[in-house]
C-alpha cells in the first residue's frame, strides 16, 4: 500500500515514498533504505509544544552520521519543529531555537543488529533522550516551539534526501505530552503482541 497508516485515531496517516515493508518489531517496519514517509501538513503536529516522540529502529550499519528518523525541521522553517536521528553514530534530538542549535547527543552509540527503543520529549525548558527506556541525556532549552506547518518525514531527513536512516523502523509515536520516565520504561520493555 501506498499509505502508511496512523493507528491513534487521529488520521495523521502519511504517503510511502520509495520504502518498503518488511517483517518489523511488531508487524510489519519501513524500510528506510533512502525512502520514507511523508505526512503533509496537519495543524495538531505543527502546534505541538510539550512532547513524547518514540520509535523503534534497527540497523545493521554502525557509525552512522547526519541520519534522521523522524523529522519537521526543514530548510525553510530552520527555527521550528523538532527532530530525532544519529549524529556521529549516537542517537540525537534537536529542538532548535535558532539555525542548528539545541543537538543533544546521547551518550552511547546506538547497538547494531537488535531492535532498539528510542524516546526524547520537551517539557518547555528541557529536552531529554532516551535509550531502551534509560535517559541518555538532557540539555536545558528553556522557551516555546516556534510552529510550523505540520509536515513530517519518517526515515529521512526530507523525502528523496540523503540524509536517510539506513535500517528498519517501526511503532512511531508522538504524544501530545510529556511521558514519564517510568512510562518510557514501560514501553521499551514491551515485547511485541
Amino acid at each position: 500500500s501506498p499509505v502508511a497508516l496512523d493507528y491513534s485515531g487521529h488520521r495523521n496517516g502519511g504517503s510511502v515514498e520509495r520504502a518498503a515493508r518488511t517483517p518489523g518489531f511488531d508487524g510489519n517496519a519501513l524500510q528506510c533504505d533512502g525512502g520514507s514517509v511523508f505526512l503533509h501538513q496537519n495543524r495538531s503536529l505543527g502546534e505541538l509544544q510539550k512532547f513524547t516522540v518514540a520509535c523503534r529502529v534497527k540497523t545493521d550499519l554502525a557509525d552512522q552520521d547526519n541520519r534522521w528518523i523522524v523529522n519537521c525541521v526543514f530548510s525553510r522553517n530552520l527555527c521550528g519543529g523538532f527532530r530525532l536521528g544519529l549524529l556521529g553514530g549516537k542517537p540525537c534530538f534537536q529542538v532548535p531555537q535558532t539555525e542548528w542549535s539545541h543537538h543533544l547527543i546521547g551518550r552511547e552509540p546506538l547497538p547494531v543488529g537488535k531492535w532498539v527503543h528510542l524516546a526524547a520529549t520537551f517539557d518547555g525548558t528541557t529536552m531529554r533522550l532516551y535509550m531502551h527506556g534509560t535517559e541518555s541525556g538532557t540539555m536545558p532549552r528553556p522557551g516555546a516551539l516556534l510552529p510550523t506547518n505540520g509536515r513530517l518525514v519518517l526515515g529521512n531527513y526530507e523525502v528523496g534526501h540523503l540524509s536517510y536512516f539506513k535500517g528498519l523502523l517501526d511503532d512511531v509515536r508522538i504524544y501530545r505530552r510529556v511521558l514519564s520516565p517510568e512510562e518510557i520504561r514501560s514501553d521499551a520493555t514491551t515485547l511485541p503482541k
